[in-house]
């Protein structure tokens, strides 16, 4: 199974970044370490939130909206977004991958923007929202 990757912009009250993400298949909410949310100015809600990570073990982490997100050309203005501190490890391995070490972009993010993970070919998809 190939891994899928995204064009990813975050924009914040202060800067905008943008790099090439992982999408992460497994992962709720978009996530962006707390390094950059700080740098590029998020607006925190008050809300904790414990993220579960593959392994089992609980990474601590707040609730944030950022002005907007832009996954390959798709905008979703006040985008909510969890914020943590990015184990080493994790940071390593995105590295190793040619991924940026400080975004997972998340299935809710991508719902919204009605685009969906295409395992085969590594890219996102357009879809259409589903009410079942």
């Amino acid at each position: 199974m190939t891994l899928v990757r995204a064009r990813v912009e975050i924009h914040g009250t202060k800067k905008q970044v943008t790099a090439t993400a992982l999408v992460g298949t497994g992962a709720t909410l978009t996530l962006i370490d707390r390094e950059v949310a700080d740098e590029i100015g998020v607006k925190y809600t008050g809300r904790k939130i414990k993220l579960v990570v593959a392994d089992g073990h609980e990474l601590p982490s707040e609730l944030a909206i950022v002005d907007k997100v832009v996954i390959e050309g798709e905008e979703l203005p006040q985008a909510h977004i969890a914020v943590t501190e990015f184990p080493q490890k994790l940071r390593q391995r995105l590295e190793t991958l040619q991924l940026c070490t400080w975004c997972i972009i998340g299935a809710t993010t991508l719902e919204t923007l009605e685009l969906t993970p295409n395992p085969k070919t590594g890219k996102l998809e357009k879809t259409q929202a589903l009410l079942l």
